[in-house]
């Protein structure tokens, strides 16, 4: 086995196609980025889909009858993807994951509801389609892949480096309890009563990325969302068309096949062909291995290593 000391300097330029057009995207991995972290709260984890640097990149569980997932922020990166139909266009990406960055791909997930259907809007690719409303909950991607959950104004706001802005009615978590709104039954029209199909997303005290999907209550949504961790959570689309999360596996030619592991909308397939509403792209986040030579995930632009101290 051969040692290598510390990264002294990475440079790495990552194309990413999908949902924004391509977009340089730099990302200087440290050496605590490929550190192991794993899910916290009270859920009994367990490891699905495809691994990277040896570890999965999603666990699964459940808790109150509501299916859980955890996405390693250190492993995977978050791209959001504007629909065909909502919010019209035209938009680069095609309402679909790209093909060039297929083979990066983990999981996709859906967004929230139509923009007539909420007080708030959305901002990506540079571009407002409606007006981000303070208060508002708010999932906000970075360009450097990472994501985080907040109220708009409060806790997070568009800065230089905000990629994407995705906003859904008010907060169902904060400071990690149940939001004072959580039990009343003002979160969107249901086709099935209050315990409808929900999903939502939230993060931990670390970044972990927790999604949660069943049919519930609001109030039941939030109670996973804290048994599974998260500090800050948001309910994005209901009913049972339209809530998903699809797990992908990668066969030896590059290409990937879809499994819906949660919520009810959509074939496996979703969002490899054109689809109407906005989404959620995971992908493997560009890593260098620790002693290894290559970027996992794209070709490295520029590496430089220092010299093994002799």
């Amino acid at each position: 086995m051969v040692v290598v000391e510390p990264v002294r300097r990475l440079v790495l330029a990552v194309l990413v196609a999908i949902g924004g057009g391509i977009t340089a995207v730099g990302v200087a991995p440290s050496a605590g980025a490929v550190g192991a972290v794993a899910p916290g709260g009270s859920v009994q984890w367990s490891g699905e889909g495809r691994s990277v640097l040896g570890r999965p990149a999603i666990f699964r569980g459940s808790t109150g009858g509501v299916e859980v997932a955890w996405l390693d922020s250190n492993l995977v990166t978050t791209v959001f993807v504007a629909g065909t139909g909502d919010p019209g266009g035209p938009w680069p990406g095609g309402g679909q994951v790209a093909p060039e960055v297929r083979s990066r791909l983990v999981a996709a997930f859906n967004g929230g509801f139509k923009l007539g259907d909420l007080p708030g809007g959305w901002y990506t690719d540079g571009r407002v389609n409606k007006a981000l409303v303070p208060g508002q909950a708010s999932v906000v991607v970075y360009r450097d892949g990472h994501l985080d959950v907040g109220e708009w104004g409060r806790q997070v706001e568009l800065t230089p480096d905000v990629v994407s802005v995705r906003q859904n009615l008010g907060l169902l978590v904060d400071d990690g309890r149940p939001t004072p709104a959580a039990p009343s039954t003002n979160w969107g029209g249901s086709v099935a009563g209050i315990a409808t199909a929900r999903s939502a997303i939230g993060v931990d005290a670390r970044g972990g990325v927790i999604l949660a999907q069943a049919r519930v209550s609001p109030a039941g949504l939030a109670d996973a969302l804290v048994a599974a961790g998260a500090v800050r959570g948001m309910q994005l689309d209901i009913n049972p068309t339209w809530t998903a999360l699809v797990v992908y596996d990668a066969a030896a030619d590059g290409s990937v096949s879809g499994r819906r592991v949660m919520g009810t909308g959509g074939p496996a397939g979703l969002y490899l062909s054109p689809y109407a509403r906005d989404f959620f792209a995971v992908l493997i986040r560009p890593t260098v291995a620790p002693g290894g030579t290559g970027t996992i995930g794209q070709p490295a632009v520029s590496v430089e290593l220092a010299a093994p101290k002799r």
